[in-house]
């Protein structure tokens, strides 16, 4: 029987209010919706439903929602150029949200019979959000803060779970070669044999000769905190319980686009306070408006005199119709100076200030204008004033320090920094999940009666026999080093693997947009970086991606800071944090392969492929995985609510989706599957030592369908305490297990589901 599909779309009323319009359908139209998130031919990509295209009439309803699009002369109010918010209905139930795109109107006979549009999934919408906005177009004002000496110490060395700042400043150098000993001549060992030798204490931040100065260093940002300003930014909503999770809270990215750091503070609109005429300096928008087509030869003059006793670099940024026309820089001496600039017909002129110490300024601006006299041929000069005094302070300006990337390159190099998997259920909310708990969160669905027995094709799985994982090529001359070092046999970068397998396919690569800066230990748990080149000159790094690890104490002697006190503990920041996990504090790193960890100084496995990678690949090249292909007639009510994580059992075999292909209007699923190797819901086993206490942490993820899950204890866990007993929505537990004999403490999780089912799983904790 044919089903009743429908679509909506939003549209723009007159009072500015938004609805959703359905749209009318061809009766015999067929609408097939594809569908997939993670695929076996392009693994690092992130995919979402979009439909092959289908047509719909140009009746009296469509023509009114695309008002007319194949009549270029109509004054239309909506961009067709942009793609429009949508939802399917299959039977009245809702099947997908996502956007429409109007791609063509078809016309019969010299009249406009048809228009072709494209459904796309909300994974497509999120980009679209974006645009070719980048990350300086943020606002960054809840995280500026006071540039200070001290304020910048304290963003050093005070432990986060003392201050958590989501703006830090790792000791990572820029200007010179960072060196640690009690004093000259200092010790080699950690130099490269193209270093030249120190011939004296300057660079040596052991010694009061060689003392960090705070202006020496760059900022880094939470990556949390950027998400959290996108979000604001452009009205949408990031859930996952990663994003809650200090796997993610941890990563920082660096704020450094210039080569040496010379923080100038947040800008400050230059607010006009009396002019003589209000027609070229507009009062109320603060701006220099030329708006008079017979004046020649105009010039503005900047008369800034100093009102402050702080003497300070300043710029005074101009701005032509909201462009940044020119940028002028000038001292507070106590005197004046004076600036000009000859700006154009038809444009507003704005302006702000920056300074590097807070200063109030005053400006005053003038106008000289000639106007040519046709008649006369008499030249006529005038005069126009205004003033204004601006007062800025030591606030720092992350958005001008901001890296040089896109908005849409940062949120996608995340996901694939972590293999994040992005998907929406709701308008405008967008939930972020790392493929394996993803996976993990799938039902398992008997689709057997549903399918076409007769029609099963089964494929070899055409594979890559090399995976490589790569950073963006770094010009660190550690980095350098390390690449051209004889103990690098196959001459990978840091952080940088190789996967191969015994398959004649292609080579695959997932490449980062961000680079790992390979830092320096100096032996006693002093850690640092260098944004420097193999020339020592500092360098403008690609976006540079950070991990904060705990505070760390150094074992032996102390960094002088300038004007501050001797540190002896800091927050170290690099490729490794410490973090709570199911088997308690482990280090985790931000490199792809396992390498010698430049803090901990041993090889590191807890690699971001180990954690987010390794399963999926391992099950997809199973030997006795097999690409199958089947044909399905799914309900309404199957379809509507299949999920593409959700395990398909057929027959004896269980399955996970790779791509399904929905006819709308009759039923029919094809799709192509591949074979699911993995445990459903596995006993997880902990083993944690007798002689200390420990705390462990887990992820409570919910199964499609559930609803809550209540977590009991059993056996000799009398004293053992649970941070929760019971979740409706997905957490982190975190067992307390404190100094015992040797015993086993057995957890048990039972999921209640909506349609009244339930199950249970099991977490094991020997402590042995």
């Amino acid at each position: 029987m044919k089903r009743q599909v429908a679509i909506f779309i939003e549209t723009a009323l007159a009072q500015t209010e938004l609805e959703f319009s359905r749209l009318e359908l061809f009766n015999d139209e067929k609408i097939t919706v594809s569908s997939t998130i993670q695929n076996i031919s392009d693994i690092s990509k992130i995919f979402t439903d979009f439909s092959q295209g289908f047509t719909i009439p140009c009746s009296t309803i469509n023509n009114a929602i695309f008002q007319h699009f194949y009549q270029n002369d109509v004054d239309a109010t909506i961009d067709y150029q942009n793609r429009y918010n949508a939802y399917i209905e299959i039977d009245t139930v809702l099947f997908r949200r996502g956007k429409i795109q109007l791609e063509k109107t078809n016309l019969k006979n010299g009249q406009a019979d048809s228009y072709s549009v494209t459904f796309y999934g909300a994974g497509v919408s999120l980009k679209d959000f974006f645009s070719e906005d980048k990350l300086s177009q943020l606002n960054y004002n809840t995280l500026d803060h006071d540039y200070t000496n001290q304020e910048v110490y304290n963003r050093v060395t005070i432990d986060s779970t003392v201050t958590d700042y989501n703006v830090r400043y790792p000791l990572i150098s820029s200007n010179r070669v960072w060196q640690f000993g009690s004093s000259f001549p200092l010790p080699t060992a950690n130099l490269p044999n193209w270093y030249e030798y120190p011939t004296s204490n300057v660079n040596n931040i052991n010694h009061a000769s060689g003392a960090i100065v705070y202006t020496e260093l760059f900022p880094a940002v939470r990556v949390a905190s950027i998400f959290s300003l996108i979000q604001s930014k452009y009205g949408i909503t990031f859930n996952g319980l990663f994003l809650q999770s200090d796997l993610f809270k941890k990563a920082f990215l660096f704020f450094k686009n210039k080569a040496i750091f010379h923080n100038a503070n947040n800008p400050v609109d230059l607010d006009f306070a009396t002019t003589s005429d209000a027609t070229q300096f507009n009062l109320s928008t603060n701006s220099f408006e030329l708006t008079d087509q017979l004046q020649i030869d105009s010039t503005l003059f900047f008369n800034c005199q100093t009102l402050s006793i702080s003497p300070s670099d300043y710029f005074i940024d101009v701005y032509a119709n909201g462009v940044l026309l020119v940028v002028k820089t000038g001292t507070t001496t106590g005197g004046s100076q004076q600036f000009q600039i000859t700006p154009e017909f038809n444009q507003v002129i704005t302006f702000k200030i920056r300074s590097f110490q807070a200063i109030t300024i005053g400006i005053n601006l003038t106008c000289e204008k000639a106007f040519y006299d046709t008649v006369t041929q008499n030249t006529t000069y005038t005069q126009q004033t205004a003033t204004s005094t601006a007062t800025t302070t030591s606030f720092t300006d992350l958005q001008g320090a901001a890296p040089d990337m896109k908005i849409s390159d940062f949120v996608s190099g995340i996901c694939k920094e972590f293999n994040l998997t992005v998907y929406s259920n709701t308008k405008n909310v967008f939930t972020f999940d790392p493929l394996p708990y993803w996976y993990s969160k799938g039902a398992v669905v008997d689709i057997t009666k549903y399918t076409d027995i007769t029609s099963i094709e089964i494929e070899r799985m055409k594979l890559y026999k090399s995976i490589e994982f790569k950073y963006q090529d770094s010009e660190c001359m550690l980095n350098k080093y390390f690449l051209e070092s004889p103990l690098n046999a196959d001459a990978h970068g840091y952080g940088n693997t190789k996967i191969g397998f015994n398959y004649d396919g292609g080579e695959y690569k997932i490449e980062s947009p961000f680079e790992n800066l390979l830092h320096n230990n100096f032996g006693n748990n002093l850690q640092v970086g260098y944004c420097l080149n193999k020339e020592l000159a500092p360098y403008i790094p690609k976006p540079c991606l950070l991990y904060m690890n705990k505070k760390a104490t150094l074992t032996s002697g102390h960094i002088h800071w300038n004007g501050q006190a001797n540190i002896t503990g800091y927050v170290p920041f690099g490729q490794d944090s410490e973090i709570l996990f199911e088997t308690g504090l482990i280090p985790l790193t931000l490199n792809f392969g396992e390498e010698i960890s430049s803090f901990y100084l041993v090889n590191n496995p807890n690699t971001i492929y180990a954690l987010y990678y390794r399963d999926y690949l391992v099950n997809l090249y199973n030997p006795k995985n097999r690409l199958v292909k089947v044909k399905t007639i799914l309900p309404v009510s199957l379809l509507t609510n299949l999920q593409l994580n959700d395990k398909l059992i057929i027959r004896d075999k269980r399955y996970l989706i790779n791509e399904m292909q929905s006819d709308l209007t009759t039923g029919d699923v094809n799709f192509t599957l591949i074979n699911d190797f993995a445990q459903v819901k596995p006993i997880i086993l902990v083993d944690t030592p007798t002689g200390t206490g420990n705390t462990l942490r887990f992820s409570i993820l919910f199964t499609n369908g559930a609803s809550v899950v209540d977590i009991t204890k059993s056996g000799n866990a009398s004293n053992v305490t649970l941070s929760n007993a019971k979740f409706s929505s997905e957490g982190y537990l975190d067992v307390t297990v404190p100094i015992n004999v040797a015993r086993t403490i057995t957890l048990t999780l039972t999921t209640s589901y909506t349609n009244g089912n339930t199950d249970t799983n099991y977490i094991i904790i020997d402590q042995v």
